[in-house]
Formats: structure tokens, C-alpha cells, sequence
């Protein structure tokens, strides 16, 4: 699946601290915006956050980015298979007849986790830690793993060997050895609830970015128009393929443009199909348009795995999606996109 919250696995940043407008502290002059606004940086979830926040006065603003980000760390508190005290690795650790009493941020988390398997087919599984890692070695070792290697990860993969307890607020393990990581929707959820808190703390608009994956509320403080968001060239990490214009929306992006393994002179992406314990190969860059941070995130690591013809199959069936493919060389970009994408798209 993709990548876990970890400070060396850091998915693809777009430049929102550009493209996203200024959003100093200054007193605008339009009584029909918000009078002020706070912007702050830093990293979280093992890659790069900015929050900001627009509001009636400075105080709350900073208020709202604050609240944004207490959210940010908890959930990352819970979810993160690298915090040996979090949720998801005390639920690593279980024998096969043990439950763990989760909080209601990961149970949450983890239906929706079962949900998406079901909805992709078995595309999206928190349990492929072992394939993912398997391939992380071979990059490292620059050899390809045999088959035999790849068939034992793969029986130590299948999302039905989590069980959820909604009753008791309780996860446990059919066997013992599984390993779930969230990394592939966690992040997402953390946006969600950060934006959350930030409107629960009197922010009127305002966007959460944690490594290029945004939410944005609202119309853009300074401006009254929507949020402008950067997609990273698939084949350039240092320029923009296009931008975005956004009002109440999420938008990630997933791809191999920074976490690949060469083996032999091929180019393997980070992102691993459990189905066939193989990397995903159709298309290195997949942005995702979507209504909540946590959809955008899982359908973008669906996306990247099934065929493009697949996506744009599945995408048909789900409300509120909007997706476009990029693949190609850096001399040819092709690419495909649902029919709402256009929409979004902005100079």
C-alpha cells in the first residue's frame, strides 16, 4: 500500500506555500472577509505541514491553528506504526486471542479501512506492510526478490484478518504477525479533523497541508476565491504540472516521483498491489479531488494501483471524486481524467 508516518517516507509535497496566496497577519480592508489571518509551519507526521487559518481576529486565528494542529498530533499519536505506544503498534504486537480497546479516532479510521478494501476490491489494505517492506529491501540490496519471498509476505497480508469489535471499540488479529499501517489514509483523517477543529474554534476558511495532501474550507481569506493548489510534475519534482482551484475540498496526490527503488536499471514504485505482492506499475502520478481528506487519500493509493482503465471504470460509481492520471516520460506526458476534473483546473 503506501507509505507509513515516518520521517523517511515523505510523500509528494506541491508547493502550496506558493501557489496557496499570502496569508500574513495584517488587517485586510474588506468588511466582507475575515479580518485576519495566521499561517504557521512546521513538520508533523514525519514530512511537512502548514496550517492556516483566517478568522475575525488575530487571536482566534491563531487559535484555530493551534487546535489545528493539537488534532494533527493526536491522531498521529494513534496511528503511527513508528511510536512504539501508539494504538496501531500496541495492535502490531497482539497475539491472535487478544483484543486492544481503541479510541473512537481509530476505530473510525479502521472501519473506513475496511470499507475502501471492499470498495477496490482488496486494492487498499492496511495489512501489506510486509510486501511494502519486502520491496523496500530489495531497493536497498538492489536485487529483485524471489517469488518465494513474495509468497511468504503475501500470506502474511489479507484485511479480513482484522477484526473489529464497533461494540466494544475493540481490534484485534485473526493471527498473530499481522501488521497494519494507516499510512495510506491516516493522514488524510487528520486533515479532516484538524479543519474541524479549526472551524470548532471560529476559523471561517482555512487549509491544512501535510506533505502536498490539503483540505481547504471556505474561500481563501484574502481573496474570497477558492484555494489554489499545485500538482507536482510527475517527471520534474521541482515544477508544477498544473493548478487547482478548491472550495470545500480535499486533494491528494499519489505516485512514485520521489519514493522509488531502482533495481536493475527499472524504476519500482514504493506503492505495492497486494493482490500480486508486485509494485504498482500503470501510472506514477495520481491526484484525487474528493469531499473529505480520508477519501482523497485511500482512492489515491487505489488509483495508483488498478490500471488507468480500471480507475476510470470505479470512478464512475463514487460521488464526489474527481481524478486525474499522468504517466508518460518526462519528453511525452499522457494523461486521463474523470469528466468533473476540468472543473477544478485553473492558470
Amino acid at each position: 500500500m503506501n507509505i507509513p508516518l515516518n520521517p523517511n517516507h515523505i510523500r509528494i509535497i506541491a508547493c502550496l506555500s506558493l501557489l496557496a496566496g499570502s496569508a500574513s497577519c495584517e488587517q485586510n480592508t474588506n468588511p466582507s472577509l475575515p479580518a485576519a489571518s495566521n499561517k504557521q509551519s512546521r513538520e508533523i507526521m514525519g514530512t511537512f505541514a502548514e496550517v492556516t487559518a483566517f478568522a475575525a481576529d488575530k487571536r482566534t486565528a491563531k487559535r484555530a491553528v493551534k487546535a489545528g494542529y493539537l488534532r494533527l498530533e493526536e491522531i498521529n499519536s494513534k496511528m503511527s506504526g513508528y511510536l512504539p505506544d501508539s494504538e496501531v503498534s500496541t495492535i502490531n504486537a497482539l497475539a491472535a486471542d487478544e483484543a486492544l480497546k481503541v479510541s473512537a479516532d481509530t476505530m473510525l479510521v479502521m472501519a473506513a479501512s475496511k470499507e475502501y478494501a471492499q470498495a477496490s476490491g482488496g486494492v487498499f489494505d492496511v495489512t501489506c506492510k510486509p510486501l511494502v517492506s519486502l520491496w523496500k529491501q530489495a531497493g536497498q540490496s538492489g536485487r529483485l526478490p524471489t517469488e518465494e519471498a513474495i509468497a511468504s509476505a503475501r500470506k502474511q497480508v489479507g484485511w479480513s484478518k482484522v477484526i473489529l469489535d464497533k461494540d466494544n471499540a475493540a481490534v484485534s488479529l485473526s493471527e498473530s504477525g499481522i501488521h497494519i499501517d494507516l499510512g495510506a489514509i491516516a493522514k488524510g483523517y487528520g486533515l479532516d479533523v484538524a479543519a474541524e477543529a479549526m472551524k470548532e474554534t471560529g476559523a471561517t476558511s482555512g487549509l491544512v497541508n501535510v506533505g502536498g495532501d490539503v483540505v481547504a474550507f471556505g474561500s481563501h481569506g484574502d481573496t474570497g476565491q477558492p484555494w489554489i493548489v499545485g500538482i507536482r510534475h510527475p517527471f520534474d519534482s521541482d515544477a508544477i504540472y498544473g493548478k487547482l482551484a478548491v472550495v470545500d475540498r480535499a486533494v491528494a496526490t499519489s505516485g512514485n516521483q520521489q519514493r522509488f527503488s531502482m533495481i536493475d536499471g527499472k524504476r519500482y514504485s514504493h506503492i505495492v498491489d497486494p493482490r500480486t505482492g508486485m509494485p504498482a506499475e500503470e501510472a506514477p502520478s495520481v491526484t484525487v479531488i474528493a469531499t473529505t481528506g480520508m477519501a482523497a487519500d485511500a482512492w489515491a493509493t487505489i488509483f495508483s494501483v488498478l490500471t488507468v482503465n480500471e480507475g476510470k471504470q470505479l470512478a464512475k460509481t463514487i460521488d464526489g471524486l474527481e481524478v486525474l492520471w499522468l504517466w508518460g516520460t518526462a519528453d511525452e506526458i499522457k494523461s486521463e481524467q474523470t469528466p468533473g476534473f476540468d472543473q477544478f483546473v485553473t492558470d
